[in-house]
């Protein structure tokens, strides 16, 4: 991902290189020719840290102002997972840095409903992933940590119906309620508006709107208390940025398409965008744009504040994931600007990270600064991400305590690409079954081997078993009850 931004740097990288040549070193000019920095925006989830990585890009974060929710923090205060949105530019020598971190949690409440991999906090809709991260303090950590009652804190990515993608999760530690959404049914007699499926209040409310009035679609972060009817009596409400200055040279923007009219008219978390015939697709095409679809945007900010996107990425459905131990390491040279990409095995399966993998430490040692560098042989590993023609990339890894006392059982989920009479192949592992293996269907019932086998093909399991060797000896397996295996986009 963030291929422009990339290429941007690696091009200033060649002029800086080529300005050592000949006599003199003559200065090297910047995007425009001033030599100046190149001015960036970027909105989009923190991949790790040192400084702090965002979309892939390393951002060096030593004189940034940092706010969390409007108030003064310290970068120790920024999390993997949370969805930011960063002001900073490129130098001449290709090194960018921050000049601005701003996260703004999405939801802070109480869970009111568990219902599969969905949370549902003042009626707000969480939909939980493999890439959600879910904060050490959750115990067991994971979705099983948490039921209705618990008070929780949501980063994550807006979706056109008002759900929420969660990329972390982590346990409120205060009494304050906070959603986060694009406004709609104002009334302004009873002073009221509705705010994802949430009613909200603003007449006792502190109205924080910049240059702009309240109006439909205005994207709003708000806060206060639900009452016993289920109103939201809001206290504060705040407008949230959804657009770049047009100093901005570039900009990075990744989230759900919230509006669609065309290829030429839409919004990406609120951000107006367009395209031209110029602008290059990754993983689709023009005609793949819709509502709910998400998407990374890179390009400039034209002079009437649209985004005009020179590349667009649809991402991709994560639905692998391997937990493990590290068999092999092969660590590259730096991918460039500080971010270390290579490969990994757990278990014998082969797994290639990207700049944009996000890394998090939840082992006993939580180093902060954390990367595949970091990681060693034995290390206990969990790895989400998807299958392409390369073979498994990683998007998230995580390092979890070893356990001396674990049961060698480990636990695979993907799709299956191909299938014989008592095995299947899961993102290249090929995995066996015998007479002991259980099956179940996606609504968890037990069904036999034949019928298994008959209806598998292209379905998105979780297998649990055992290593051996190249193969994976099946205990358990389960179709995934949110199977969407053949769905290109993440929905």
């Amino acid at each position: 991902m963030t291929h422009f931004l990339t290429r941007l740097i690696a091009s200033l990288c060649v002029l800086l290189l080529a300005s050592c040549g000949g006599s003199g070193g003559s200065d090297v000019s910047g995007i425009d020719g001033s030599g100046a920095p190149v001015a960036t925006g970027t909105q989009g989830t923190i991949d790790g840290f040192g400084s702090v990585i965002v979309n892939g890009v390393r951002y060096n974060s030593d004189k940034a102002q940092i706010l969390i929710n409007g108030d003064m923090a310290m970068e120790e205060n920024l999390q993997v997972g949370y969805q930011v949105r960063l002001i900073g530019s490129i130098a001449k020598d290709g090194s960018a840095s921050a000049d601005k971190i701003e996260f703004t949690p999405n939801l802070i409440g109480t869970i009111t409903t568990k219902t599969g991999n969905t949370l549902v906090v003042m009626n707000q809709e969480i939909k939980i992933s493999n890439d959600t991260i879910f904060d050490v303090k959750i115990v067991p950590r994971g979705l099983q940590g948490l039921a209705p009652g618990a008070r929780i804190l949501v980063s994550g990515s807006l979706a056109s119906d008002g759900s929420i993608s969660a990329t972390r999760i982590e346990l409120a530690d205060n009494s304050s309620q906070q959603l986060q959404g694009f406004v709609r049914d104002v009334n302004t007699m009873n002073m009221t508006f509705q705010l994802n499926q949430q009613q909200i209040s603003y007449a006792g409310a502190n109205l924080n709107l910049g240059n702009q009035n309240l109006r439909n679609g205005l994207l709003v972060s708000v806060r206060g208390i639900q009452d016993t009817n289920q109103l939201f009596l809001a206290t504060q409400v705040n407008r949230v940025a959804t657009e770049f200055s047009t100093n901005i040279k570039s900009v990075s923007i990744e989230g759900y398409i919230t509006r669609f009219v065309s290829a030429m008219d839409f919004e990406v978390a609120g951000m107006q965008v367009t395209t031209n015939a110029q602008t290059r697709y990754d993983n689709g095409e023009a005609k793949n744009l819709a509502p709910g679809i998400k998407v990374e945007v890179d390009g400039k900010v034209t002079s009437d504040g649209k985004l005009l996107a020179e590349e667009l990425e649809f991402e991709h459905k994560v639905n692998n994931k391997i937990a493990g131990k590290i068999t092999n390491i092969t660590v590259n040279n730096s991918a460039g600007f500080g971010i270390v990409t290579g490969t990994l095995e757990v278990d014998g399966t082969s797994i290639r990270t990207t700049i944009a993998t996000r890394y998090e430490d939840k082992g006993s040692s939580r180093v902060k600064r954390f990367n595949l560098s970091s990681l060693q042989v034995g290390d206990a590993v969990e790895v989400t991400g998807y299958s392409n023609e390369t073979g498994f990339i990683a998007t998230k890894i995580e390092r979890e305590d070893n356990d001396d006392n674990e049961p060698e059982e480990r636990e695979l989920e993907g799709i299956i690409t191909s299938i014989s009479a008592d095995s299947f192949t899961l993102f290249g592992r090929k995995i066996v079954t015998d007479e002991n293996t259980e099956y179940r269907d996606a609504e968890g019932k037990s069904i036999n081997p034949a019928s298994f086998f008959a209806i598998a093909f292209g379905k998105r399991v979780e297998v649990k078993g055992v290593a051996l060797g190249n193969e994976f000896l099946a205990i358990r397996i389960s179709i995934d009850e949110d199977d969407k295996g053949k769905d290109q986009f993440k929905l």
